[in-house]
């Protein structure tokens, strides 16, 4: 396992927080993700996680009126445990820290939830969707083509992740 206390090279040491959340929750900014897996290749390398296991995945989600995808990170409440090694030492979770971007923050839930209408996420079949995460700017149609959510599943519309 890496070593949450040492920085990744673009963090800057002096952004720690000696207060632990009373609330932990990650809010996800729809608008700002690009979609390049930042977030879940971070956690995937941080704690070891073995392939085909998401402990946050980022579906590409085709958009139902044409042009483009969709991008939305679906964190797994049983796999993802909020990174208690980087947050014990006063450091945002991996994947907050991977996102070149900035579109996942992570904190107290009324700080990193202030001045935006937020939503959870919800899924025909998605009982594993990680409750403390907030989106903004989450399309409606998002929840009908979520299926198991993080997990694979055969009838995702997802391009990235290859399905047997």
């Amino acid at each position: 396992m890496s070593d949450p206390t040492r920085p990744l090279p673009h963090e800057d040491l002096n952004v720690r927080s000696e207060v632990a959340p009373t609330r932990p929750t990650f809010a996800v900014d729809l608008r700002r993700c690009i979609g390049c897996h930042a977030c879940s290749v971070a956690c995937k390398t941080a704690h070891d996680v073995p392939l085909g296991v998401f402990p946050i995945r980022v579906r590409w989600l085709p958009r139902p009126e044409g042009g483009g995808h969709a991008f939305v990170p679906v964190f797994s409440e049983s796999k993802c445990k909020d990174d208690p090694a980087s947050t014990s030492a006063g450091l945002a979770p991996a994947c907050v820290r991977a996102c070149p971007t900035e579109a996942i923050r992570f904190g107290d839930h009324d700080d990193v939830t202030a001045g935006g209408a937020n939503q959870t996420l919800t899924g025909p079949e998605a009982t594993d969707l990680k409750e403390d995460v907030v989106y903004r700017d989450l399309p409606d149609w998002v929840a009908g083509k979520l299926n198991r959510g993080a997990a694979l599943d055969p009838r995702d519309e997802d391009p990235i992740y290859e399905q047997r």
